[in-house]
């Protein structure tokens, strides 16, 4: 028997009809990786940021004060070998600024998190909006700005890694290790199926590290 032009038509209907959800599926999944893998270079480029950070304010081991010290009249002992706890504190909050700055660009620019609460950061505030902006961008920077700054979103672990060898040899330095851990935010329909965590307004994350090691 030989089909009609209008059950022919009505087949290909159906069929677009049932592969349609699994091509949007697709797409869906193709966009978040796409979205993660760049989010994914704003990362590293923070856990750098943080690392670099760390390496310039915090203060040194013991043991490489010590080192640094050997085979010269012994200085005034500093505030980094009687008291390291304040500079050590200022250090990791200038090493969490600098991972949240690189951040900024993998951020949402939507305003949930201003909504829920988040820190404010005026003085960058008043560096976005005093530039010369389009209309509109300015805000979404803000709110990206926030997002970063919102208690969670990003947290750095800083580690010395210790040496013995190299101190036994004459080193005078240990490498610093720098890892941040991001939330990073998910806005495909996608974003279902690979969450870690999702919040009261409807907003989803995917827990994102990664660790930069520097001398």
């Amino acid at each position: 028997m030989t089909r009609g032009p209008g059950i022919r038509r009505g087949s290909a209907s159906l069929e677009a009809a049932l592969i349609l959800p699994a091509v949007l599926v697709l797409f869906g999944a193709v966009a978040q990786v796409l979205i993660s893998a760049q989010g994914r270079i704003y990362l590293e480029q923070a856990a750098y940021a943080a690392a670099r950070s760390a390496l310039a304010h915090m203060c040194p081991p013991r043991e490489i004060l010590l080192v640094r010290m050997t085979g010269s009249a012994l200085p005034r002992p500093g505030a980094c070998l009687t008291d390291p706890g304040p500079r050590n504190r200022a250090a990791q909050a200038k090493a969490e600024d600098a991972a949240r700055w690189a951040l900024i660009a993998a951020a949402p620019t939507t305003g949930q998190a201003a909504a829920r609460g988040c820190d404010r950061v005026l003085a960058g505030e008043q560096i976005i909006t005093n530039g010369d902006s389009i209309a509109g961008r300015d805000q979404a920077a803000i709110n990206a700005m926030c997002y970063v700054f919102e208690q969670g979103n990003v947290t750095v672990d800083l580690a010395w890694q210790p040496d013995y060898q190299a101190l036994a040899a004459g080193a005078t330095a240990w490498p610093i290790r720098a890892t941040v851990t991001f939330r990073m935010p998910l806005s495909t329909p996608f974003r279902r199926f690979v969450r870690d965590g999702e919040r009261g307004d409807g907003t989803y994350w995917k827990t994102s590290t990664a660790s930069v090691t520097l001398l």
